[in-house]
């Protein structure tokens, strides 16, 4: 039988990486009384992708204290030995404090036992600090094994799916959106479409979930570019006299045009770095608690380098958010609910509040917040930018792509 030791902490992935590689008989995981809990959030993680050690375990708790000095677990280790000695050990020294650390070393040295530790700056292998071989760890985290390790579900894993295969079928008029994001005379129409869907919801919100929007020709929802009044029109079964729009705008479709589409074209962008940088790749994720608690819309979100990435999408003037100061705290507040170190984040905006109108750039004390909280900000003029490239096939889109989201070109997963 081959037993695998891990040293519980916050930061479950290592644990949850070694032993996908490993693939132990049986599982010791030593927990703390500060760590209590999170040892099942790491059954929990296991358990979603695939490995289910409920009854193939054994739980070395540690008292209070026990957990800044060496002996307390270098004894329970050495107890724990007598009941398995014939079989094959692993220890996982990647966790728990450095005092555990150190217990749980000694433990493996006095058996010449294989010995892992896996390093912050190569997260593909664990080396042997008893000079054996390293073991490849070829296994990459999903989004639901990362969130599951902090105590959140994927609260829409049903849908995701669905939505997901739909989304191509408006990749390009979100690519035409954004690329017009600019225009008065686009922002005007989805500015009305958002009014009467905000009206719509108050008046009957059960309507609004059946119906969607109904637009006849009186009302003022119109839009003077020809081109993209038809290509609108087309893909949502609308009816159009001169300028305006008539007929029925389903719940989807009025969401796309009211904000959606900001998701989809990000989305679309990120979809071939999919297997070259980045995996699970998803839009619209719901993460939450399976009880009471505030949920998180993560507009779009993958996994690269073993961390999760979340991309915030804001559309409209955002005018209740002048100095883009919620926002942020929305992303931050996403960011550090999990307490993950691992969490890369963007804002994606075609607000004009994170413009400097005299540099032209984004506004410097927006930019030293966003640093703070590690958020890349990328403007809508770089969407813009962004959707000429894509609409026009250009080779430099990729060039593009991976610089504001910071991947390398050409790398592999």
């Amino acid at each position: 039988m081959k037993i695998l030791v891990c040293l519980v902490s916050m930061q479950h992935v290592p644990n949850l990486r070694s032993i996908q590689s490993v693939r132990p008989d049986w599982l010791i995981l030593a927990v703390t009384s500060g760590m209590a809990g999170k040892d099942m959030q790491l059954l929990k993680a296991l358990k979603v992708g695939g490995l289910d050690y409920a009854e193939k375990i054994d739980i070395l708790a540690l008292a209070d204290g026990e957990e800044q000095s060496a002996d307390p677990i270098h004894k329970k280790l050495c107890d724990l030995f007598k009941k398995y000695p014939n079989d094959e050990w692993v220890v996982n020294l990647t966790g728990g404090t450095k005092p555990m650390s150190i217990g749980a070393y000694e433990f493996s040295k006095d058996k010449k036992l294989k010995t892992l530790y896996i390093a912050e700056g190569n997260q593909r292998q664990a080396v042997d600090l008893l000079g054996g071989p390293c073991i490849s760890l070829q296994y990459d985290v999903t989004t639901a094994e990362f969130l599951a390790g902090y105590g959140f579900d994927i609260l829409n894993a049903g849908s995701l799916a669905q939505a997901e295969e739909q989304a191509p079928l408006s990749t390009k008029l979100a690519a035409h959106i954004a690329l017009h994001n600019e225009d008065a005379d686009l922002r005007g129409l989805l500015s009305r479409l958002q009014c009467f869907k905000e009206a719509q919801i108050k008046l009957n919100e059960n309507e609004w979930k059946k119906k969607g929007l109904i637009l006849s020709e009186e009302d003022d929802v119109f839009l003077e570019d020809d081109a993209l009044r038809n290509l609108i029109a087309s893909q949502f079964g609308l009816s159009t006299t001169k300028t305006k729009f008539f007929g029925q705008l389903d719940r989807p479709a009025t969401e796309f045009l009211t904000g959606k589409w900001l998701e989809v074209f990000v989305w679309s962008l990120l979809l071939p770095f999919v297997g070259k940088g980045i995996w699970d790749l998803h839009l619209g994720v719901l993460a939450g608690k399976s009880g009471p608690g505030e949920n998180n819309d993560l507009d779009v979100s993958f996994m690269r380098d073993q961390s999760l990435c979340i991309v915030e999408c804001k559309t409209g003037g955002q005018v209740h958010d002048p100095e883009a100061n919620d926002v942020l705290y929305k992303i931050e507040a996403i960011k550090s609910g999990p307490k993950a170190l691992r969490v890369d984040t963007y804002l994606a905006t075609t607000s004009d509040n994170v413009l400097d109108p005299k540099k032209g750039s984004i506004r410097e004390k927006l930019m030293r917040r966003s640093k703070i909280y590690g958020c890349k900000i990328i403007p809508g003029w770089k969407i813009k930018e962004i959707a000429d490239l894509y609409l026009s096939n250009d080779p430099r889109l990729s060039v593009e792509v991976t610089k504001e989201f910071g991947m390398k070109l050409g790398a592999s997963k």
